[in-house]
């Protein structure tokens, strides 16, 4: 499968806390870059397909300086066997939560 990822990514530990649709969820984290974040789901609880919906996601990690907190929407959903990487595009996110993954991406390429 041919790469269409804009941004490199890189591997991180955490959890993703998803708030979209009216409904709340919390997903292991799979990777993040300065476009966006992959969630590793076991189920397809938001779907088969990209909604187009926005929502809020909170990213929680020892690895980062703090928590980061931005406006997403679903990407794209890729069965892997019995599991669901779910991409999270950043819609918008501030310049401080930013920072916090290109710092955590200096020490990742380091």
């Amino acid at each position: 499968m041919r790469e269409r990822r804009r941004s490199h990514r890189f591997g991180l530990h955490g959890r993703v806390q998803l708030q979209l649709g009216g409904r709340q969820f919390e997903f292991p984290m799979a990777d993040i870059s300065v476009t966006g974040v992959g969630v590793i789901l076991d189920i397809a609880v938001l779907g088969a397909k990209p909604g187009g919906q926005v929502g809020i996601c909170t990213i929680e990690s020892t690895q980062l300086a703090g928590p980061i907190e931005a406006y997403v929407s679903v990407m794209r959903i890729r069965r892997i066997g019995r599991q669901h990487l779910v991409g999270l595009r950043f819609e918008s996110i501030n310049d401080e939560q930013l920072n916090l993954i290109h710092d955590y991406e200096k020490l990742a390429r380091a």
